[in-house]
């Protein structure tokens, strides 16, 4: 998972759950999934990419940096050009079954 979609995630749901609920959830899911390692060079090769949101080049750049096969997402379109596919969630949870 990317270091700034747990960033993203606390600052979404924190006005409803609270601080310290969503700081022990993300604790929590770190047990289940590993931080992406990404540094300038990760940020380079984003900046090098040919889709058309920048978020979504670090998302893939995180994705590259751990060697990710997939990137889930909600919105496969985004992800067009990457040199990682994108899937849907559910589509994951299909193939795993």
């Amino acid at each position: 998972m990317a270091w700034h979609t747990l960033s993203n995630f606390y600052y979404l749901v924190r006005p409803a759950r609270g601080d310290a609920s969503v700081r022990a959830f993300l604790l929590d899911l770190t047990r289940f999934v590993t931080v992406s390692p990404t540094d300038s060079e990760a940020l380079r090769y984003a900046a090098m990419l040919p889709l058309a949101d920048f978020e979504d080049s670090m998302q893939v750049a995180a994705a590259h940096a751990c060697g990710a096969e997939v990137i889930a997402t909600r919105n496969v379109g985004d992800f067009k050009g990457s040199p990682i596919p994108a899937r849907t969630p559910k589509e994951l949870l299909r193939r795993l079954e």
